[in-house]
């Protein structure tokens, strides 16, 4: 190897071979004396995310800082110059299983053979060749890559990283997390991202919106009951959602919608771990974590008794309130260019924003936070930019100036009087937008649920005012 780059015709055996090796369900690849990438095949760039053209003559250590995946195992084995085998994890590849090997064991200088295997997908083909029935449908890396990537959104936002770290704590230490915030601002990846962060890649996520089960069925769907429990019921009975969680993470989403009948119910299961099936006698244990989700003011509705307040301490040991996208504009660019990099994955024709569209998207509000970006990207992306196709909710905003660098001590300057800060400006929009609901509903409750956001935020942004 010698250190030269090993092009695919350089392969033994011609470009045969190589097309073989890309026929591999694991990824390779090979490293040279100075551990500069020499040849990888096609499943290692669907793994780590990057074309395999760009791989190719890559030092290792650029490699590794351009991947989701946590490198610093298999890193450190290269220093001991050992083999050995790792699970390496990151968002949103998930976990991923790694063996080292030297090439050539005599040469102590050898290069290194580096081979990878998706646990998820190996998990699915292992079920399948025992004849047994997926639970969920698989994602691959390259659909799950189209998840947040955490990774890079933690440096960028030193607030949010510190927030996601806040819940990887609590869950290593075995206390439940309740994750609040607006509708829209993910939180049901982020309760992925903390599940994958604790569980190995086999154990299930199962991911209830307890406001989409009818009232009538919730006790059934999340318990579970017997054979011939009711009228209509499965001869074979029916194991309840607690139960398919076995071993891995419930996630309640809209947690404040489940019915006040049941939550004495579920209060139970949260305080021994035992669940009984409707129309069953014997209790049965589970062994889940719980991670739960809301857009309300739980304190709120156990004021006015629509939700329980011992509920509400078992479920909200540690509180993971996130903010609404205006308030993290930091990350707006990063997502912006993700989801452009998503659409173009579907079109014959990449899609390019101007300048000025760009702009127009930095400086809108989102009341619909995260979701409403993806909704907006895509119209977009379809609609083209002509301002007659432009959603109606962006023509009227005047684009922001392009992002610069901060000024240095001596560019800055105070603002003149009457100017205001963007976040001043957003700031005094939310409180129209709010007071204008307020008045049209008759109260901040309504407006809340009119708004999608809870109460807390409404009496939150108009305190000022009152």
């Amino acid at each position: 190897m010698g250190g030269q780059a090993m092009t695919r015709s350089d392969m033994p055996q011609g470009a045969g071979l190589a097309t073989a090796l890309d026929a591999l369900s694991d990824g390779l690849i090979l490293l040279d004396p100075a551990r500069r990438i020499v040849f990888c095949n096609r499943e290692a760039g669907v793994i780590t995310g990057l074309d395999t053209a760009q791989m190719k003559d890559m030092a290792f250590d650029d490699f590794c800082r351009d991947t989701a995946l946590n490198w610093v195992q298999l890193k450190e084995m290269l220093e001991a110059g050992r083999n050995g085998n790792v699970i390496l994890r990151g968002d949103p590849v998930g976990a991923v299983f790694v063996s080292l090997r030297r090439v050539d064991p005599t040469d102590a200088a050898g290069g290194y053979l580096i081979q990878m295997r998706d646990l998820a997908v190996f998990d699915y083909t292992r079920r399948q060749s025992e004849g047994r029935r997926q639970t969920a449908p698989l994602a691959g890396a390259s659909e799950r890559r189209m998840r947040p990537d955490f990774a890079r959104q933690r440096n960028i936002s030193p607030w949010l990283d510190r927030m996601l770290s806040r819940g990887e704590r609590a869950l290593l230490q075995g206390a439940r997390v309740i994750i609040t915030g607006e509708s829209g601002v993910g939180k049901t990846e982020i309760a992925r991202h903390l599940h994958s962060f604790v569980a190995s890649a086999t154990d299930p996520f199962i991911a209830v919106n307890c406001a989409a089960i009818p009232e009538s069925l919730f006790e059934s769907e999340l318990f579970g009951y017997e054979k011939g429990a009711f009228t209509g019921a499965s001869q074979e009975g029916k194991k309840g959602l607690i139960e398919a969680a076995e071993g891995g993470t419930l996630f309640l989403d809209e947690i404040g919608e489940i019915p006040l009948t049941l939550q004495a119910k579920l209060l139970s299961f949260l305080e021994d771990g035992l669940i009984t099936r409707i129309g069953g006698t014997q209790p049965r244990r589970a062994n889940v974590r719980v991670i739960s989700a809301t857009n309300r003011d739980l304190l709120a509705m156990a004021e006015e008794r629509e939700f329980r307040l011992d509920l509400y301490y078992r479920l909200a040991v540690v509180n993971m309130p996130m903010r609404p996208l205006r308030e993290l504009p930091e990350i707006l660019d990063h997502l912006i260019d993700r989801f452009l990099g998503a659409i173009n994955k579907r079109r014959p024709v990449p899609f390019t924003l101007s300048d000025d569209l760009r702009g127009r998207l930095r400086a809108y509000h989102y009341p619909g936070n995260i979701r409403e970006l993806w909704n907006l990207m895509q119209q977009i992306s379809v609609l083209g930019e002509d301002e007659d196709e432009l959603p109606r909710r962006l023509r009227a905003v005047p684009a922001a100036p392009p992002a610069q660098d901060p000024p240095t001590s001596e560019e800055a300057a105070p603002l003149l009087p009457g100017e205001k800060t963007l976040r001043e400006a957003v700031a005094e929009y939310e409180l129209r937008i709010i007071e204008e609901a307020i008045r049209m509903h008759g109260s901040k409750r309504k407006a809340a649920a009119a708004l999608g956001i809870d109460i807390g935020t409404v009496s939150r942004k108009t305190r000022n005012r009152e």
